[in-house]
């Protein structure tokens, strides 16, 4: 019977998920813009391994589910009788995630990554969740701040050779 290969994101994710499970560490590079204007394109986050019960409402955990990683924040836990879940939800999304069973949980964002600062992840606020909401509402706005966020955030910290329309924002 002939072996169906691996996708490279499927290496990619087993690798990081075997990393993060064997050391207590992995650095990702974050895309996509569920956790705007929290986390932006091309931060690196480390994550450390945590327990459930180290995990908080307000931290922002890596899970994994239907073979995809998701960074978002915890805003709620429960108990059922597959354990403690979790309620994450992205800054940027107007709606909470199906719940996160435990085996689900990989660990948590412990620092930030940009432009060559580390810095705390910073609290979801009234007004930074308000502005991730506005820039998934608007997708002209959303693709303008993130050609701005681009141009002005290289990542060697340098000022960008790119001009703001060259950038990609797929």
């Amino acid at each position: 019977m002939p072996q169906i290969a691996e996708s490279p994101d499927q290496v990619k994710r087993k690798l990081a998920t075997d990393v993060l499970r064997t050391t207590g560490k992995v650095c990702l590079a974050a895309f996509g813009y569920s956790m705007l204007p929290t986390i932006w394109p091309g931060d690196l986050l480390t994550i450390e391994a945590r327990s459930l019960e180290q995990i908080r409402v307000g931290d922002v955990v890596l899970f994994s589910r239907e073979e995809r990683f998701f960074i978002h924040r915890v805003v709620d836990t429960f108990d059922a009788n597959s354990g403690r879940c979790l309620i994450a939800r992205g800054d940027a999304l107007p709606d909470d995630d199906a719940a996160v069973l435990p085996e689900q949980v990989l660990g948590k964002v412990t620092v930030l990554r940009r432009s060559d600062r580390e810095i705390e992840v910073p609290a979801c606020s009234t007004a930074r969740r308000l502005v991730g909401l506005l820039l998934t509402a608007s997708g002209r706005l959303r693709s303008l701040t993130l050609r701005w966020h681009a141009w002005h955030s290289p990542a060697d910290g340098s000022k960008s050779k790119l001009a703001p329309e060259s950038i990609s924002l797929g």
